[in-house]
């Protein structure tokens, strides 16, 4: 039994794996993470940390057995990024998780957080790179931080009409209509480049993007759970 733990900016997720299958996950704040883990008899597992490093050092203290993160392990793709250990460990487990499911395939994997990320893993299982913007709620606290009288909302996840009638429907339709309509027009360029990749949707926004970007192909597909996955076969791949 594996498992893999993966400690956010704002919530940690654990995942219990048998047989390379996802048998049960917990997401929550950390410590309610780490109560359930004292009580799972894992024989080895991975932990990937973009947020506290103390938590990291609580974990490794608990169980000798989990394995973490580091741009020294060795992965099953090739990596072409320049500065490698610049990369987000998240990053490169979303990398593995696609080449996990979608093995010598283009893939174009979106990661919805706090940060929209965007990577590219090409048919030959090679690491190209991609970018960064800043994610829904990211924007919407910039333009209230970085503005006299803009106030701060709330991203929920309804559809934004196009037309704002208010400065607070105005916002709405320009941070989350922006956002979609990056989304659609990346999905476009790399699909121009690249006409048979994958897009892979993941993170905390995944299902509401889901839902309303234009889905004219059927390479489309929504994974939550594609960091635990690529975390997974990251352990599995240095046992």
């Amino acid at each position: 039994m594996n498992i893999a733990i993966d400690i956010g900016n704002t919530r940690s997720k654990l995942a219990i794996f048998n047989n390379n299958q996802i048998e049960d996950i917990v997401v929550d704040d950390f410590e309610v993470v780490f109560s359930s883990l004292k009580k799972i008899p894992f024989s080895s597992g991975i932990i990937s940390n973009v947020g506290n490093s103390i938590y990291t050092k609580k974990l490794l203290s608990f169980s000798s057995k989990l394995l973490p993160m580091s741009h020294e392990l060795k992965y099953p793709i090739v990596v072409k990024y320049r500065l490698f250990k610049s990369l987000g460990l998240d990053r490169i487990a979303n990398v593995v998780g696609s080449y996990s499911l979608f093995p010598n395939e283009d893939n174009l994997i979106i990661d919805m957080g706090t940060c929209i990320t965007y990577d590219f893993i090409n048919h030959q299982n090679q690491y190209l790179g991609g970018s960064i913007s800043p994610g829904i709620s990211l924007r919407f606290k910039a333009l209230h931080t970085y503005t006299e009288n803009l106030p701060e909302i709330k991203f929920d996840s309804n559809e934004k009409k196009l037309i704002g009638d208010s400065t607070h429907s105005g916002i709405e339709s320009g941070v989350v209509n922006g956002v979609v309509e990056e989304i659609k027009g990346i999905i476009d360029n790399y699909q121009n480049l690249f006409p048979k990749t994958n897009i892979i949707l993941t993170g905390g926004d995944t299902a509401f993007i889901k839902s309303i970007v234009s889905i004219k192909k059927n390479s489309i597909f929504a994974q939550e759970n594609l960091t635990l996955i690529g975390l997974n076969s990251i352990l599995n791949y240095n046992a």
